[in-house]
């Protein structure tokens, strides 16, 4: 398991890094957007993107975790065997007929939701950037699949690297525009411009690493779409209820609220950023173990989830608790006092969804890995009609009692997302999570109530006084109290190939006592 998880560290030192760029590059579209497009500007640009979220993942088909999946189990790197050859053939005709197969998808995808947009009942303007602004999402389900692969191979420089060219194209395009005077069709053009760069760039690297043709196995293809189905319905069915709020809340309200709403949600999407690359590193040797099932794999699968989950939650629920706290302030560092006030309270709402989420991406990804993803699939259904529902509700009363319908939105998005854990658990196999979980998330809330006292205490409200005071608070609990027990500490420093240096220090701060 060392392997593994160095490995993981590997490759999640590679995310970290790139994603400090591209986290950066993230915040200042943040900021330059709002505050250029104003608030109904926004709400345009944000509907449109969320707009051709839901209907591109028609693109997927489920194909791309599916590939993710037989990508790993078809690159044994912890157990190499004789037969290189004949895995690399069959890694060739799965994704020369995958990239074939979502070539045709998004050629039909498009033509859908160019249709669908031309009758409901948007200003010339939302359609024009909804039919520009399709045409990235198109590209960006292509680059997915190249990055499924990558992603199976265990590669993360490849993927890395073009979502970095793709950060500065769009950050720096947009940028330059709206200091010059330009508005939202052309920013429009350089989202679809910036996919392009990223998807050109996956398919040289690709084809560098593993030559493939494009071409039509029929077989193949009725495998992955087989395959996919199960995820298939995962993921229709979580960007519906995911984006569906977006949609309704421009039926519903106005422009100006879908932008409220977007400058909260965008804040929220930026700080997911740990399920996200943690997911990306940890499912293809979660997948493998999953598919293994001698009594030892068993037991070696379920400690590996219960430490990811101890990690977890050390991590997340202080970035939520954090969230909520500096919610103004960090409304007010971007967009200015006024315009965006009422997306505070629905980033509020967002930071406690924060900690769903990073529990949920782990529950789902050890489900899928142990081949429960139909089942998980039928979550998926029931929040995608919960949440329409709900919404039908919260957003006309939210909006009657506030004046602003994205709070009912975020409230539904909270519920939806308990929903998801209940039914997770529900699903989980016996054995995968320890009692030592529950202390974890025991510990780590007792550590982010100290720092919340901390913050109160201080009336701090610049945001970077705000995070820096906070993290050392935490930090500084979370090593007293132990929140990452030291049997996860000690797997990961041996991992990182650091167990044993400077002992003393080590012991002092994660209660490791090496001989």
């Amino acid at each position: 398991m060392p392997g593994k998880t160095h490995r993981a560290l590997r490759n999640s030192a590679i995310q970290g890094s790139s994603q400090i760029l591209t986290w950066s590059l993230s915040w200042v579209l943040l900021v330059v957007l709002p505050r250029f497009l104003g608030d109904e500007g926004f709400g345009k640009l944000f509907l449109a993107l969320s707009y051709s979220m839901v209907f591109s993942t028609l693109i997927n088909l489920g194909i791309n975790k599916y590939l993710i999946k037989e990508v790993a189990i078809l690159n044994p790197v912890d157990e190499p065997d004789t037969d290189h050859e004949v895995r690399y053939a069959a890694l060739r005709d799965l994704i020369g007929t995958a990239i074939t197969l979502k070539l045709t998808l998004a050629v039909v995808v498009y033509l859908l939701m160019a249709g669908v947009a031309f009758l409901i009942p948007y200003d010339a303007t939302t359609r024009s950037a909804i039919l520009i602004i399709a045409v990235a999402a198109c590209l960006n389900n292509l680059t997915h699949t190249v990055g499924g692969v990558f992603q199976g191979l265990e590669s993360m420089v490849p993927i890395t690297s073009a979502v970095v060219v793709e950060k500065i194209i769009a950050t720096g395009g947009c940028t330059f525009l709206l200091f010059r005077g330009y508005g939202l069709l052309p920013v429009c053009f350089v989202y679809v411009i910036a996919a392009a760069a990223n998807l050109a760039i996956g398919i040289v690297l690709l084809g560098r690493r593993i030559p493939f043709s494009l071409h039509w196995d029929w077989n193949l293809t009725r495998t992955l779409i087989y395959g996919g189905l199960p995820f298939l319905v995962w993921v229709v069915f979580a960007e519906i209820y995911a984006r569906i709020d977006v949609l309704m809340l421009s039926l519903m309200t106005g422009n100006a609220v879908v932008g409220w709403y977007g400058a909260a949600f965008k804040i929220y999407a930026t700080l997911l950023f740990v399920p996200h690359m943690l997911n990306l590193v940890v499912f293809p040797p979660l997948a493998r173990m999953g598919a293994q099932a001698a009594p030892g794999k068993r037991q070696q699968f379920s400690r590996a989830t219960a430490r990811i989950m101890n990690l977890m939650l050390a991590v997340a629920i202080p970035i939520g608790v954090g969230t909520a706290i500096a919610a103004r302030s960090i409304v007010e560092l971007l967009y200015g006092e006024g315009l965006f006030e009422n997306s505070i309270i629905t980033l509020q709402l967002f930071s406690a969804c924060i900690v769903l989420v990073c529990v949920d991406v782990v529950l789902g990804s050890v489900l899928i890995a142990r081949g429960k993803q139909k089942e998980w699939s039928y979550m998926a259904i029931v929040a995608a009609f919960f949440n329409p529902l709900m919404n039908l509700w919260a957003i006309p009363l939210s909006q009657q009692y506030w004046g602003n319908g994205g709070i009912g939105a975020a409230g539904t998005t909270l519920l939806t997302e308990m929903l998801m854990m209940a039914g997770a658990l529900r699903l989980m196999p016996s054995g995968m999570f320890l009692q030592g979980n529950l202390v974890t998330a025991a510990k780590a809330m007792v550590c982010a109530g100290f720092m919340t006292l901390i913050l109160n205490a201080t009336g701090l409200e610049n945001v970077f006084a705000v995070a820096a005071t906070g993290a050392i608070a935490y930090v500084a609990t979370a090593l007293a109290v132990r929140v990452l027990p030291p049997d996860d500490a000690d797997h990961i420093l041996h991992a990182a190939k650091l167990a044993g240096r400077f002992p003393q220090v080590q012991r002092l701060l994660f209660g490791i006592k090496y001989s």
